[in-house]
């Protein structure tokens, strides 16, 4: 047929909109007998290569064999859409494309370094690219502006700012990419100030400029400097709203999150999936079930598509605010779940006591073809932990490697010292940490000083603790802990030491508090808390609630509280604990039959938890406490999910801390147990048992 005859499939081939539609048409016209101009591989290269849907290896195909003149945009669009392709094979295959245009007499041009430039910055190979950097400058290419401007990103990756600068330097005509690349590259690699200087001395700004500088202070805690960058921005694009509010939500700064998102709405701004993500995980954080719903909502609303991100972090919101079931039914509904999704299900399964379903859904996610990841394997070894069930423990742990090839970490060694601890079984934890493939750190010996105090075994604790307040000087629970061990066991003299030893160092104990919603506001209570404006009537109701239960068989339990003062005054300090004073604000401020919900930064006493157990029987209503190990869910006078005593934190669950006058949450895999400590409700800071007063409220 004559050759002009395929012009209409070429044309055809434009239009596709799926490599299945492209590869049909393409066949069509190959089976056909049609000639096979230049023009009919444009289209079907390009697609196969840089459409996120498309078939790389089928574009590499096409260009091998094909028998067309050689053209150096086709090389280029492979080369660059094997520069986005997460594969292990890219820059090797990149690297391979550019030589078949050498062999071929095809001249690289300016635009096959900058994204040969890409292949090497994402492929981890620093000496190709510095041969790559010698081409350019040979060939002329280093004064282009799109070389320049990626062989600076280029050694920025790879920590070489010096080089970078030399390069930004080196250039007259520079454009703002110049500038942001050369910013950037100070920001990724922690030279805050340098950045910071160049930022100043820019001729011009946009908005990537602006977002670089906020997203390198955000990346190195630099919190409070961001807020100010944002606040100068003549123009906040969403990507600068996404930004602060997700670095507010993971550092630890949950209320600015939400106080920033209500302020976008107020400006009548539509969030995007990325801006509600870091809004849920502010909510879980907050335990602020009513903002949690509402986001919820607002997605059926706007019809807006539930991915595998916005779904894991819907799970993970409802799962920490104790709606396990809502959580699991967003779970199901939703029709993207990978492995992020499956893990957030676990995860919060097995913080809700639901550990059995926690081991199923992990199997399902195994059996659909997902692969579990490192964190989906933490998530099932503290279920197992949860459980008591060593054997199954070390089942899993094995067949992180046996199965998936996936090396443990110190937070699975953590879950496997946790779960022996948890089953008293200290010596074979000790000798496990002994035989770790790497060097335990201060969190792992950590949680064996909290088993040693769990199951009284005086001589590990006292071994492990001197080696630990040695080790990790400014970890306040390591102090207590050691302490307590000693007190326990009538040695006081021990005890005060190690209590003058934390005040000479300065270190602090972190104050205990809770968190309750009520109408969509979030309420904070500390031990002893008088701030609060309805303060007359919560005590007044708290103290009516303590006569009714103890009717019931309640005594207060004074045992965590090991400072010399009278049995009475241990009453009163145990009795104003900050969940108590929030369950009375709850039982005030909500209706009658509704649950009510708490979040507390550390575990639950034995007292409080005594208390909460008689309240939900004689009030009846549905209590969930989130402490800082997991939920506890009491109910017609028991915990639902009341399992082993604990012994340790190192699950993704609740750490708070004070900072300035805000108490914040902060998520994160490290820690230890460190409550029921001295009064686990009260600062270091007058814990003094020496003069026999009562100590000072938080």
């Amino acid at each position: 047929m004559p050759p002009h005859h395929s012009i209409p499939f070429t044309s055809l081939l434009f239009k596709c909109k799926t490599i299945q539609q492209l590869k049909q048409t393409h066949a069509q016209l190959l089976t056909r007998g049609l000639n096979h101009p230049p023009p009919s591989l444009r289209p079907t290269i390009s697609f196969s290569a840089l459409n996120s849907s498309g078939d790389i290896n089928y574009a590499l195909l096409l260009l091998f064999q094909s028998a067309t003149p050689p053209q150096i945009f086709l090389y280029n669009t492979l080369i660059r859409g094997l520069a986005r392709a997460c594969r292990p094979d890219s820059l090797s295959t990149s690297l391979l494309v550019f030589y078949r245009m050498i062999e071929l007499n095809v001249v690289p041009n300016n635009f096959t370094f900058t994204f040969m430039f890409q292949s090497c910055a994402n492929g981890g190979d620093f000496d190709l690219g510095r041969q790559l950097h010698g081409m350019v400058v040979k060939n002329s290419f280093a004064f282009d502006v799109f070389v320049r401007n990626s062989v600076i990103q280029f050694y920025s990756v790879y920590g070489k700012v010096s080089d970078a600068r030399r390069v930004f330097d080196e250039n007259e005509d520079l454009d703002i990419v110049s500038w942001n690349s050369m910013i950037n590259g100070y920001l990724k690699n922690g030279e805050i100030l340098e950045g910071l200087e160049l930022f100043d001395k820019m001729p011009k700004r946009n908005d990537v400029s602006w977002n670089s500088v906020l997203g390198g202070l955000i990346k190195f805690g630099s919190l409070d400097d961001a807020c100010r960058v944002f606040e100068e921005m003549p123009h906040r694009s969403i990507v600068s709203w996404v930004l602060m509010m997700s670095g507010y939500a993971q550092n630890g700064r949950p209320k600015e999150a939400l106080a920033l998102f209500r302020e976008m709405q107020l400006l009548d701004l539509e969030p995007n999936s990325a801006v509600l993500v870091s809004v849920l995980s502010a909510c879980s954080q907050l335990g602020a079930l009513d903002h949690g719903n509402w986001v919820y909502s607002y997605i059926w609303k706007k019809c807006m598509k539930i991915d595998s991100i916005l779904c894991a972090a819907l799970v993970d919101m409802y799962a920490k605010c104790g709606c396990i079931d809502l959580a699991m039914q967003v779970f199901h509904l939703s029709r993207q779940k990978d492995v992020s999704a499956y893990t957030s299900a676990i995860s919060g399964l097995a913080m809700n006591g639901r550990s059995i379903e926690a081991f199923q859904l992990f199997e399902q996610m195994k059996g659909e073809g997902i692969s579990p990841d490192s964190i989906s394997y933490t998530a099932v070894l503290c279920a197992c932990s949860h459980m008591g069930w060593v054997e199954k423990g070390f089942h899993y742990f094995h067949s992180m490697f046996d199965e998936h090839g996936i090396r443990p970490e110190l937070d699975h060694y953590a879950c496997m010292v946790d779960l022996l601890g948890r089953a008293g079984l200290l010596k074979e934890a000790e000798t496990f940490i002994d035989s770790m493939a790497m060097k335990p750190d201060n969190v792992i010996w950590g949680t064996l000083l909290g088993a040693c105090r769990v199951h009284g075994n005086t001589e590990m604790g006292q071994r492990v603790g001197n080696m630990l307040i040695e080790s990790d000087q400014n970890h306040d629970g390591r102090y207590i802990l050691l302490s307590n061990i000693y007190a326990e066991n009538r040695k006081g003299e021990d005890a005060e030491e190690v209590r003058n030893i934390m005040r000479k160092r300065g270190i602090k104990r972190v104050p205990g508090y809770s968190l309750i919603e009520v109408d969509g506001v979030v309420h904070e209570f500390l031990a002893g808390d008088r701030s609060h404006e309805k303060t007359e009537e919560i005590y007044l109701v708290w103290e009516e609630i303590t006569k009714k239960i103890k009717n019931y068989g309640y005594n207060a339990e004074t045992s965590a509280i090991t400072y010399d003062i009278e049995d009475e005054e241990k009453e009163n300090v145990i009795g104003y604990h900050s969940e108590k004073l929030a369950l009375a604000f709850g039982l005030i401020c909500t209706k009658p039959g509704s649950v009510i919900r708490i979040v507390k930064n550390i575990r639950i006493c034995n007292d409080c938890h005594s208390a909460m157990k008689l309240v939900s029987k004689l009030f009846n209503r549905k209590i969930s406490v989130r402490d800082r190990k997991r939920y506890h869910h009491f109910e017609e006078g028991s915990d639902l999910n009341k399992h082993l005593p604990v012994c340790c934190l190192h699950e993704s669950f609740p750490v708070l801390y004070s900072a300035g006058s805000h108490r914040v949450c902060l998520f994160n895999y490290q820690g230890s147990f460190e409550s029921d400590n001295l009064d686990p409700e009260l600062s270091a800071q007058g814990n003094d048992a020496s003069n026999g007063s009562r100590p000072k409220e938080a």
